[in-house]
């Protein structure tokens, strides 16, 4: 079979708790990580918020919020507790309530699902760090919709985005030497796609096309990219022998992220969140093309 009727209409497993006791001191890296970006062209309003918690890493829980208002861009960075999502001024609400009170930015927005989520769980190609035990990795489209204050100037924002949840044994400087992934939400369908080379040098594969009818799994992965190393198209291969292109139409900017420990003399993972509006089959909508390097040289 080659796709499957969506059935989650709701956050589902997005919305699962946090596993506060779901690894001890002598176990490999546990994180329980909780995603969401957003973008709306129209009112030049695009950011991420990002929560990393952990019962037994303290250096891999941070709170992150990057917004991006007509240009002007603000990011608040903090500590966060084992067992949460909420820092001082960042609180990520699994039932699709986020919010920022800072002094630099503030933001409530609310998002709700579309589609069915994307279960990367189920072809198993993300290598687990410990046998036998993989990651749970879940990611679906949404509305966001709310406001954003940055130099005393609110501005009301209704737009798209992706929700992402993972929770399990993970550290991704000892998984993935490289990896990129590619997301895009319009009206009618959701693209997630993620390539991966791993630790070994194997490349594996995996996405979805989604939209009100079917989940159909990505089974190959081409990404082109300009003279800088920039995004430009993407072919994806389907399991229903359709293909699939996802080009470039207008670069709205994007963030680095903190995937890593605060700081480091070893291996370090830098990535990056390259916000654009992106074209396929006739339709035009927002998205993210995201690029992952080890860095080897201390």
């Amino acid at each position: 079979m080659t796709s499957v009727a969506p059935t989650e209409r709701n956050w589902g497993k997005l919305a699962e708790p946090i596993r506060a006791d779901a690894a001890g001191a002598g176990e490999p890296v546990w994180k329980d990580n909780a995603y969401l970006s957003f973008w709306d062209p129209a009112a030049q309003v695009f950011g991420t918020l990002h929560v990393s918690t952990s019962p037994n890493a303290p250096n891999a829980r941070r709170a992150r919020a990057s917004i991006s208002v007509a240009g002007r861009v603000v990011e608040v960075i903090e500590p966060l507790d084992a067992g949460t999502f909420s820092s001082d001024s960042i609180h990520f609400g699994l039932d699709g309530s986020v919010r920022v009170d800072h002094p630099t930015v503030r933001a409530e927005l609310s998002n709700a699902p579309l589609f069915a989520a994307a279960d990367y769980g189920t072809n198993n190609v993300i290598p687990p760090l410990v046998p036998g035990k993989p990651l749970q990795h879940f990611q679906q489209a949404c509305t966001v919709a709310g406001s954003v204050t940055l130099d005393g100037t609110t501005v009301t924002t209704a737009g798209h985005g992706m929700r992402d949840r993972t929770w399990g044994f993970r550290d991704e400087s000892s998984q993935w030497i490289e990896f990129a992934a590619l997301f895009m939400v319009d009206e009618s369908t959701f693209i997630s796609a993620m390539k991966f080379r791993g630790a070994d040098d194997a490349l594996t594969a995996d996405g979805f096309v989604i939209d009100s009818t079917r989940s159909t799994q990505i089974t190959g992965i081409t990404f082109a990219r300009d003279a800088a190393a920039q995004y430009r198209w993407a072919r994806l291969e389907l399991a229903d022998n359709s293909t699939r292109v996802v080009s470039i139409h207008d670069r709205l900017g994007g963030f680095r992220i903190p995937a890593g420990p605060t700081e480091t003399e070893g291996p370090a993972l830098g990535a990056y969140d390259d916000f654009m509006l992106l074209e396929s089959e006739g339709r035009c909508g927002g998205g993210i093309f995201e690029q992952a390097i080890l860095h080897r040289v201390a």
